[in-house]
């Protein structure tokens, strides 16, 4: 008989509430994130925060000093990024709304990070062209649309360096990957995009790549190859 295979997330809200008390996220800076978004009524779509603190220490385990990130939202994941670079490193953020590019630029200010980033406002795909001459790049973070995963893919293979490497949110996509029928256009979109972008990863020869179980999916893919 084989043996049983272990489950692949924790399912233990004990064992969750013990992980929180152990490692402690989220200091009172990035809380302070959450609570001044929510007063300007931005949507409560931060990284989560023990997702927060896993990529803070991803980036510093790969030596990074030049990311990108596509979906900034009011800088929580910018700031856990910026974090784990050196003093000379450089995050490029991508945001596509003015008002939650200004939010980011105050929460850079306040975490005393602003030195190492560059916020492009507008949209993403139009933006990041105007970085590449700045490459290759140590690591790509996505946290944007769903439906334009597969595009930015395509970009991160072009403008990462061989072992840099892309960690994308959102890759459960809520449980839509799983669903065959969809209540909107937008969900449909989104769901195809992850799928894609998944499947992309797991096959292509240019990277290996694997998913951590957090809440809503964290992919992690590196470049192996040109």
């Amino acid at each position: 008989m084989s043996p049983p295979i272990k489950s692949f997330a924790c399912t233990s809200p004990e064992l969750a509430e013990y992980v929180h008390e152990c490692f402690k996220p989220e200091d009172e800076t990035l809380r302070e994130i959450r609570v001044r978004a929510a007063h300007e009524k931005l949507p409560n779509i931060h990284v989560g925060q023990m997702d927060g603190l896993h990529i803070e220490v991803l980036i510093r385990a790969m030596g990074a000093k030049k990311a990108i990130e596509i979906g900034s939202l009011a800088g929580y994941s910018g700031v856990c990024i910026a974090r784990a670079l050196p003093h000379d490193g450089q995050l490029h953020a991508f945001e596509l709304y003015e008002k939650n590019a200004r939010i980011c630029a105050e929460s850079f200010a306040h975490a005393g990070v602003s030195e190492k980033v560059t916020i492009h406002q507008g949209p993403a795909l139009e933006n990041l062209k105007k970085v590449e001459h700045l490459g290759p790049f140590d690591v790509v973070f996505l946290d944007a649309d769903k439906s334009n995963y597969p595009k930015y893919l395509e970009w991160a293979q072009r403008n990462l360096r061989l072992g840099g490497a892309i960690l994308a949110d959102n890759t459960f996509a809520w449980g839509l990957i799983l669903q065959t029928t969809f209540d909107t256009d937008s969900q449909k979109n989104d769901a195809e995009g992850v799928l894609s972008f998944n499947a992309k990863v797991a096959k292509s020869p240019h990277w290996r790549a694997t998913m951590l179980p957090t809440g809503e999916g964290l992919t992690i893919a590196v470049k192996i190859s040109d």
